[in-house]
C-alpha cells in the first residue's frame, strides 16, 4: 500500500519547519548566552 502523494510535501515541510525551529532556538540560546556574558563583564568591571 503506497502512501498518498501529498505525505512527502508534509514530511518536507515538517522537517523544514522543524530545522528552522531548531535554527530560531540556538540563534535565541547564543543571545542570552551573550547577554548574561556581557553582564557578568560588566559587573567585574570590564567596560569599554
Amino acid at each position: 500500500m503506497k502512501a498518498h502523494p501529498s505525505a512527502g510535501a508534509t514530511t518536507w515541510l515538517q522537517r523544514v519547519g522543524w530545522l528552522v525551529l531548531i535554527w530560531a532556538a540556538s540563534v535565541l540560546a547564543l543571545g542570552v548566552v551573550a547577554g548574561l556574558l556581557r553582564v557578568v563583564m560588566n559587573l567585574a568591571g570590564l567596560t569599554v
